[in-house]
C-alpha cells in the first residue's frame, strides 16, 4: 500500500488514480504494449540489417522487458490522505505499481517537508514568533488569519426586521446620547465593546421595535434588542464556519470557527484574551450598524450632502480595495487549485508516458523517467514553499495589524477607530501574499534547474510596480468612480465663440447670431415632421427621371406644333360656322331688350 498526500484535491486524484486503473487494466492498453513491442522488434531488426556493427535491439528488448516487469505489472492499492484533514482516507485499488512508487515518495518528501516546518514555526521559544496550529498552512491554507479577519469585518445582520429595529435603536436613542454627553464620543469610538455602552439610554426617549411597529422607552427597546440579538450572532458564526471550513463536519465547525476567530485576533493583538468569538463578532457587526446608520440618517433628514458623502466614502473604499481583494483571491485560492490541477495532470498522463518509458532504451529512457520523476518534485515543493510563505506573511501582516488596532490613548483593539485601518490592513497584506504566491512556481523551478531561471522574475516586481502606481496616480487625483448615474442634465449658459458674439437657437429652429442687438444672421425653420421611412434616390434614378422629363417635354411640343397646324389649316370654316352660330343668340337678346322697354 502507497499513500499519497492530497491538499484539499482527494477527490480528483482519487478519479485520476481510478482511471489509470481502468486504462492500463482494459485490454486495449495491453494490446497497445504489443504494439510498441512489435514496431520496437522491427526497427531494432531492421536497424540492425543495414548497420550489422551497430546492432541494439538487445539493449532495447532488455529495458522494455524490465519497464514492463517492474513498473507495470505489479499491481497495488494507493490511499490518499488530505493533509488539510477535511476529509477522510479514500483507497484505490489495482493501480500500477510505477505510478504509486514515484507518487508516493514525491509526496512523501513534499509532506515531511511541510510537517517540519510548520512544527517547528510552532515551538519557536519566542511568542511572538510562534505560528498558531489554527493558522497553519496545512491547516487552512496561506494567509488564513487575515482571510478570516476580512471574513469577520464584512458580518452584519441579516434579518430585516432586527436590522431595521437595530437602526432605529441607534438613530433614535444612541446618537442622541452621543449629542448630550450621555455617552461619551471619544470613549464610544475607541470602546472595544460598544453594546455595553448603549445599554444605559436617556429614558425620556422612544424609538421602535417589532412588527407590527411598537413605541416603547429606550432602555426597553435595549432589552428587547439585547435578547434577540444572540441568536443573530449565532447565525452569522455558523455561516462563516462553513464557508471557510467548507469541507468539515458540520457538528465540529462551531467549536473549530471560535478557535480560529480567538487565534486570528489574540496573534494580530486586536483582541485580547477576555474577548470570545461571540464578543468580536457582535462589536463587527455593531461596527458596520453604526457606519450603516450614519448613512442613512442622511435619507431620513432629506440631506443630499450626506448621503453623497456617504456615496463617495464607500465608492472611494471599493475603488482602493479592488485590487487589493483580487491579489488576496489568488493567495487563498488561485495557485492552489492551479497546483492541484498540474498534480492531477501529471498523474493522468503517465498511461501514456508509460509507452514512451518502453520505446526508449539506454540513456534516453534515464532521462525520460528522469523527467517524470522531477515533474512529480517540483509539484511537491510547492507545499513547503507555501508553508514558508504562510509563516513569513502571517507573522508580518500580525506586525501591521496590530500597529493599525493602537489608538491615540495607548489602546488597541477593534473599535470604530480602528475597524477601517484593520480592514485595509488585512487585505492590503492578502494582496502582497497574492504577489508572492505567483512567484512559488518559479521558485519551485529555480530549484529543480540548479539556479538556471533568473531569480529577478521572482518577485514579480513588473506587476507590483504597475499596479502600485496606477492605484496611487488615481488616489492623488482623486478619481473615483463607480455606478455612476447621470440624468437631467441641463446646459443653461450661452455657447460663446467670443465674449462680443452671441447665438440663439430656440424649439422651433429659430436661430439669432450677431454681435450687440442688431443680429447678423436670422433664419427661421419651422418645426418639421419626419416619417419612419426614409425615401431616398440614387443617381442612376435622377438620369432616368430627366431622361423621361426630357421625353415628355419633346412630345408635348410636337403636340402643340400639330395642334397649331391644325388650326392654321381649318381656321376659316370654323370662324363662319362661329358667325352663324352666335347670330340666333344675339336675335334673342335683342327681342328681350325690346320686351323690357314696353
Amino acid at each position: 500500500m502507497f499513500e499519497i498526500y492530497a491538499y484539499g484535491n482527494v477527490d480528483t486524484l482519487t478519479g485520476v488514480f481510478n482511471a489509470i486503473a481502468a486504462i492500463m487494466g482494459g485490454a486495449d492498453y495491453f494490446g497497445l504494449i504489443k504494439t510498441v513491442a512489435i514496431t520496437g522488434v522491427l526497427v531494432a531488426a531492421f536497424a540492425g540489417l543495414f548497420t550489422p556493427g551497430r546492432f541494439h535491439g538487445w539493449g532495447w528488448f532488455i529495458g522494455f522487458m524490465l519497464v514492463y516487469q517492474v513498473m507495470f505489472l505489479p499491481k497495488v492499492d494507493v490511499v490518499i490522505v488530505d493533509k488539510l484533514g477535511s476529509q477522510p482516507p479514500v483507497a484505490v485499488g489495482n493501480v500500477p505499481i510505477g505510478v504509486a512508487f514515484f507518487g508516493h515518495y514525491t509526496s512523501e518528501v513534499g509532506d515531511v517537508m511541510t510537517r517540519f516546518f510548520e512544527t517547528a514555526f510552532q515551538v519557536i521559544p519566542d511568542t511572538n514568533a510562534q505560528l498558531p496550529t489554527e493558522l497553519a498552512y496545512q491547516k487552512n491554507g496561506v494567509m488564513f488569519g487575515d482571510r478570516l479577519i476580512q471574513a469577520i469585518r464584512g458580518a452584519t445582520i441579516d434579518d430585516p426586521q432586527l436590522r431595521t429595529d437595530m437602526i432605529a435603536y441607534v438613530y433614535n436613542c444612541t446618537l442622541y446620547d452621543l449629542q448630550d454627553g450621555t455617552i461619551d464620543p471619544a470613549t464610544f469610538a475607541q470602546s472595544t465593546d460598544i453594546w455595553s455602552l448603549m445599554a444605559n439610554p436617556n429614558p425620556a426617549r422612544f424609538s421602535t421595535y417589532g412588527n407590527p411597529v411598537q413605541v416603547d422607552t429606550c432602555p426597553n427597546v435595549y432589552t428587547q434588542l439585547a435578547n434577540h440579538l444572540p441568536p443573530e450572532v449565532a447565525r452569522v458564526r455558523a455561516l462563516l464556519a462553513f464557508q471557510l471550513n467548507p469541507s468539515l463536519d458540520p457538528s465540529l465547525l462551531t467549536g473549530v470557527i471560535d478557535g480560529q476567530i480567538e487565534q486570528a485576533y489574540a496573534k494580530t493583538q486586536i483582541a485580547t484574551a477576555a474577548q470570545g468569538a461571540a464578543d468580536l463578532l457582535r462589536q463587527n457587526i455593531l461596527i458596520n450598524l453604526v457606519q450603516d446608520t450614519s448613512s442613512l440618517a442622511g435619507q431620513k433628514l432629506n440631506d443630499p450632502a450626506a448621503v453623497m458623502l456617504a456615496t463617495a466614502r464607500a465608492n472611494a473604499t471599493a475603488s482602493t480595495n479592488a485590487s487589493f481583494l483580487t491579489m488576496g483571491r489568488i493567495a487563498a485560492e488561485a495557485l492552489p487549485m492551479v497546483r492541484n490541477v498540474i498534480e492531477a495532470v501529471i498523474y493522468a498522463v503517465f498511461p501514456f508516458v508509460f509507452l514512451l518509458f518502453l520505446v526508449a532504451q539506454g540513456r534516453g529512457l534515464g532521462l525520460a523517467i528522469k523527467s517524470f520523476v522531477m515533474s512529480l518534485v517540483w509539484i511537491q515543493l510547492w507545499p513547503p514553499l507555501y508553508a514558508i510563505l504562510n509563516y513569513v506573511g502571517t507573522l508580518a501582516s500580525a506586525r501591521n495589524l496590530a500597529a493599525a488596532a493602537r489608538m491615540g490613548t495607548g489602546a488597541q483593539g477593534l473599535t470604530l477607530e480602528t475597524a477601517a485601518s484593520i480592514y485595509h490592513g488585512a487585505i492590503s497584506d492578502q494582496a502582497i501574499a497574492g504577489y508572492m504566491v505567483v512567484s512559488i512556481p518559479i521558485i519551485a523551478t529555480a530549484i529543480i534547474k540548479g539556479g538556471e531561471v533568473a531569480f529577478q522574475a521572482v518577485t514579480g516586481v513588473g506587476a507590483i510596480q504597475s499596479a502600485a502606481s496606477s492605484e496611487a496616480a488615481s488616489a492623488t487625483k482623486g478619481l473615483v468612480t463607480q455606478d455612476a448615474v447621470s440624468f437631467d442634465q441641463q446646459q443653461l449658459a450661452p455657447n460663446r465663440s467670443s465674449a462680443f458674439m452671441s447665438s440663439t437657437t430656440d424649439a422651433h429652429g429659430t436661430t439669432i447670431q450677431g454681435t450687440g442687438p442688431d443680429a447678423g444672421v436670422f433664419r427661421y425653420q419651422a418645426t418639421l415632421s419626419r416619417l419612419a421611412s426614409t425615401f431616398t434616390v440614387t443617381e442612376r434614378q435622377a438620369t432616368a427621371l430627366g431622361e423621361n422629363a426630357r421625353e415628355a417635354e419633346s412630345f408635348a411640343t410636337t403636340q402643340r406644333e400639330a395642334m397649331q397646324r391644325s388650326q392654321s389649316r381649318h381656321g376659316r370654316p370654323i370662324g363662319i360656322s362661329t358667325r352663324i352660330l352666335s347670330a340666333p343668340r344675339h336675335e334673342a337678346r335683342s327681342s328681350e331688350k325690346r320686351e323690357c322697354t314696353r
